[in-house]
């Protein structure tokens, strides 16, 4: 290839890189007054065939309008030609004069935080704008960045354009609904190796990219933590605190906890660099509880304690009782004040929501386990399981198989909690009648986006009765608290998994669904009423309450079902009386799958602290058939106005206790005691069922007696300034 002439244009002058995909080669542009150099990429479709050629064209085409745009930037190599040839295809891009990354970090092994945080806002500032043209580049890494000599600033090359068509034509004639697999070993992250690349997904290449540079690693080498698959570098370097969660946050294992664009990444950089902001990220809590402690200070000193008149009890007044009354009203005013605004949102966060929800999560862990559930099984796949099959996702003759087996001993519903959009070949066609049997739900995954969805199985249409999403609701902290039961999605109102499971197992029964009496927009099924959830219910505060939510109310930490293996029901080793009139659940339990969620049990279950996404299905069916079946009640919240009392009777309780009680250790003492009744209060409620607000009324009851108790002390002080002058 080596002197060939291209368009009697492009001589090629050497070699840049070659792979399975094309290769590219640096070339003269004989008719440019200088001849300068550029970089020509060639592609040369791996089949002749007419209608291979027609899809190459096409990507070629599309591929060609992308890299025109990406090329305005003055950070990205601009395409100066492409052209087909012989039916081979050509791109010509500027030359980048410079040195690879690659090349630095080989012969430095590390960069300073400087020039790492140099790289990052260099590199963030490109990627806005790839970003902002819906493009992502997928294959960031130190040999595609190159520092540009003129003026050292990074240069972004390689969006992958060879590999992209080369890709998708093998896709388009496999007829496979996969967005392309590219990048590098160690710097692609979990949700592109599956072929689902985001945005964030470069923001995870580049992040590796930086920790590189500054641990002289190569991602490969860093090890991962067992559980969570997090990478674990922070050892290898001594960098800023700051920078440290900068880049903790960019390359999290799973996407929904790391910065969503590099806009995001850039403005925290900027308060990084801002001296007067409190970038130490302490917890909330912790600010505010001084606050609190600077106010009791300032209400009342140590000093002023030590003038309390002598005597434990101070006589009631028409006077005590304004000063209860008014405290009252203030405390109560000020917090339910500063859990409405909006604009106090992570203070609401801090001083509300967060305590509240541990409180939740504490009552969870301690309440009674009710065991396994004996109208559910779980048939698991298991590490073992996929070792034997020797390949994930299982074939369709498998699943097949296995529903087949199942119904042999003829259980009320069986749950296949897997994506069956794509034909995992043999055994399709088998697998399609096998999911037409009347007792069989199968899943379709609404996701955050157009780009997250994932259809039914063919044949199904959304709203069939056979078709259930498996969207699990996550909270901020990636917790499962709430289940949800209805979803809007394209003019479609969609049911849960769990929901269709429970309704085919009731239909049995003569129990559907129905409205409830006082709304008839609120489900009633069987003896229970389904109210959903509002988005300041019991603790929560602003909840995206979008769609139809309620509590889960978990069964069990471990043991919410009897579990078998894949291969003990292919072996047909399954007791049939576990099976008969049984709701059936399949789905993966395996680690190396990652569907497994964090539940209120993961702060004690340390070996063990996520649950496989079908157990959580499999809590939340049995729930639902508790309720519906009146063996247990749903968790239930208070309405806003009956909250309001709650909170307003304990600032009362705690301010009539601080004004009758003169010594400040009998008040420190008394006013414990009401904390700790407060508490069994809220335990007892939710042994019945109920989450009531716990935090808010703690902090009314600290409030309202250092506000009392304050009030007191100066109204004693001015009681004996009155006598003295008498005297």
């Amino acid at each position: 290839m080596l002197g060939t002439l291209l368009k009697g244009r492009y001589k090629i002058i050497r070699v840049l890189g070659a792979g399975g995909f094309g290769q590219t080669y640096v070339a003269e542009d004989l008719q440019q007054p200088d001849q300068s150099v550029c970089v020509v990429k060639h592609l040369k479709p791996s089949s002749q065939d007419t209608a291979f050629l027609q899809v190459a064209r096409r990507l070629f085409d599309t591929e060609v309008e992308t890299l025109r745009r990406l090329g305005s930037h003055d950070q990205i190599p601009g395409l100066l030609a492409s052209f087909e040839d012989n039916q081979e295809f050509y791109f010509v891009q500027d030359f980048i004069e410079g040195c690879p990354l690659s090349e630095e970090l080989s012969r430095n092994r590390r960069l300073s935080e400087a020039q790492v945080l140099d790289l990052l806002r260099d590199v963030l500032e490109i990627l806005q704008f790839v970003h902002s043209k819906q493009v992502i580049h997928r294959d960031i890494k130190p040999s595609n960045l190159i520092r540009r000599q003129p003026d050292n600033k990074f240069v972004l090359i390689d969006f992958g354009a060879v590999k992209e068509i080369q890709t998708q034509i093998t896709n388009e004639s496999g007829k496979t609904g996969l967005t392309v697999g590219i990048g590098t070993q160690g710097y692609v992250p979990s949700e592109q190796l599956v072929g689902k690349p985001r945005f964030s997904s470069d923001l995870y290449a580049l992040g590796m990219t930086a920790i590189q540079a500054l641990t002289g690693l190569h991602p490969s080498q860093l090890p991962t933590h067992p559980d969570t698959a997090e990478v674990i570098w922070k050892d290898q370097t001594r960098i800023s605190r700051r920078l440290e969660m900068i880049l903790e946050k960019m390359v999290h294992f799973h996407f929904t906890q790391r910065f969503q664009s590099a806009t995001e990444v850039l403005q925290t950089l900027d308060r990084m660099a801002d001296p007067f902001n409190d970038f130490t990220l302490l917890p909330p809590t912790q600010s505010y509880n001084d606050e609190t402690v600077l106010t009791e200070q300032a209400l009342v000193t140590p000093e002023e304690w030590h003038r309390v008149p002598a005597g434990v009890w101070r006589k009631f007044s028409k006077t005590g009782w304004q000063a209860i009354a008014i405290a009252s009203l203030a405390v109560t005013g000020t917090l339910l004040g500063a859990r409405q605004l909006l604009v106090l949102k992570p203070l609401e966060m801090a001083l509300f929501e967060k305590p509240e929800i541990a409180a939740l999560d504490w009552m969870m862990r301690r309440k009674p386990d009710a065991g396994i559930d004996p109208r559910l099984l779980v048939v698991e796949i298991t590490e073992a399981d996929l070792r034997e099959q020797k390949r994930f996702p299982l074939s369709d003759q498998v699943i097949a198989q296995t529903i087949a087996n199942l119904n042999r001993y003829h259980p009320r519903a069986i749950g296949l909690d897997l994506l069956r959009d794509i034909p995992q070949e043999p055994g399709r066609d088998e697998l399609l009648k096998q999911l037409h049997q009347p007792n069989v739900v199968v899943i379709t995954k609404i996701g955050s986006n157009e780009l997250d969805n994932t259809p039914p199985p063919p044949g199904f249409t959304l709203n069939h009765d056979q078709v259930g999403f498996n969207d699990i609701v996550i909270d901020p902290d990636d917790i499962v608290r709430r289940c949800l039961l209805f979803a809007d999605y394209k003019n479609f109102t969609l049911r849960s998994f769990s929901l269709r499971l429970a309704q085919m197992y009731l239909k049995v029964q003569g129990i559907v669904p129905t409205s409830a009496p006082q709304n008839p927009d609120i489900l009633k099924l069987g003896a229970a009423v389904f109210p959903p959830m509002e988005a300041n219910a019991g603790g929560y505060q602003l909840m995206d309450a979008r769609g139809y939510q309620i509590l889960l109310n978990y069964r069990s930490a471990k043991n919410a079902a009897r579990h078998v293996t894949l291969g003990q029901v292919l072996k047909n080793q399954v007791n049939p009386d576990w099976v008969k009139d049984k709701v059936i659940l399949i789905g993966t339990t395996a680690p190396s799958i990652k569907d497994l969620f964090a539940t209120p049990y993961g702060a004690i279950q340390r070996d063990d602290p996520k649950m496989p996404g079908v157990v959580i299905h499999a809590q939340m069916v049995s729930m639902i058939l508790d309720a519906a079946l009146n063996k247990q009640s749903l968790l239930w919240v208070w309405s806003e106005p009956i909250e309001i009392l709650w909170i307003a009777g304990w600032t009362v309780v705690a301010g009539v206790l601080a004004w009758y009680v003169r010594r400040p250790l009998i008040l420190i003492a008394v006013e414990f005691g009401v904390l700790v009744i407060l508490g069994g209060f809220c335990w007892g409620i939710f042994t019945q069922h109920g989450w009531v607000p716990i935090f808010a009324p703690a902090v009314a009851v600290v409030l309202a007696t250092a506000a009392v108790s304050s009030y007191g002390v100066l109204n004693d002080r001015q009681k004996s300034l009155r006598r003295s002058n008498s005297k």
